[in-house]
């Protein structure tokens, strides 16, 4: 049977959110009867979670992989994930995320146009309280510059021949982002219409002690691979990146929030 679209899902502790994530799959407007779309669950926690997958429509299949260790990354998991899916193009989702019901169609017409797709995206809290809405500063369009503005990782929607392997260290998406945006003259069109809800959980690490310091090494890490690459551009994301990320941790002293609430309560 041919695969139109494999869905790669790296799980870690995500047994509380991950049957919502399949369910945003399963209520997408589209006809899965003639589109064929894979969901692989790439565990990296040793789980099962075999019980708490929901029925899937007619259409959509699901496979179970666990990785060859604990807690490998994302970035590994992600391509464990793609080495074992069969679609034409890929897609990337969260266990702790969800696709707006309009999402995978917006995508697929941008995808099948241009090779890449990429869709704004919305962060919400633990109440599901919007927090932010992200997208290019050129609406309807994405770039490198935006990369390093905004704070929000984004999942492409591409065919598998352009798909690059993801890094093993933190920050691995938002690399990726930048590689796919250079090599496509740095500017790609978003879909209207359709987002990518990105949850912010109770516990998100992106509020734990450490984790900016740990993200601003990644930073200079791929800063300085970029140089080496000659690829300036991407460079020069990661310095403003790094510069955004710092302001962070200097406010934090005095706030217990995350990132996308930082950046919330300094616009307004």
């Amino acid at each position: 049977m041919k695969i139109n679209l494999s869905v790669i899902i790296p799980v870690y502790n995500a047994k509380k959110t991950l049957s919502r994530a399949i369910n945003s799959i399963n209520n997408q407007k589209l006809n899965f009867d003639t589109f064929k779309v894979e969901i692989i669950i790439i565990v990296d926690d040793g789980k099962n979670y075999n019980k708490i997958i929901p029925k899937l429509k007619k259409g959509l299949t699901i496979k179970i992989i666990k990785t060859n260790g604990i807690k490998t990354g994302p970035g590994n998991a992600r391509n464990y994930g793609v080495n074992k899916s069969r679609g034409e193009f890929v897609g990337y989702l969260d266990a702790d995320d969800e696709w707006s019901e309009n999402y995978l169609g917006k995508m697929l017409e941008l995808v099948k146009k241009n090779g890449v797709a990429f869709a704004p995206t919305r962060v919400y809290d633990e109440n599901n309280i919007l927090i932010k809405h992200f997208e290019g500063k050129r609406r309807g369009y994405l770039d490198l510059n935006d990369i390093g503005n905004i704070p929000c990782s984004f999942h492409p929607f591409i065919n598998r021949n352009n798909q690059k392997k993801f890094e093993e260290i933190r920050s691995q998406d938002v690399y990726n982002t930048a590689c796919i945006l250079n090599e496509h003259n740095t500017k790609i069109s978003t879909i209207n219409g359709g987002y990518y809800k990105l949850n912010l959980q109770k516990k998100s690490v992106t509020k734990e002690d450490g984790f900016s310091h740990k993200i601003n090494l990644a930073y200079i890490k791929y800063q300085i691979k970029s140089i080496r690459n000659k690829n300036l551009k991407i460079a020069r994301m990661f310095a403003i990146r790094r510069i955004n990320n710092i302001k962070y941790i200097n406010w934090k002293k005095n706030n217990d929030k995350s990132f996308y609430e930082y950046l919330n309560e300094k616009e307004n």
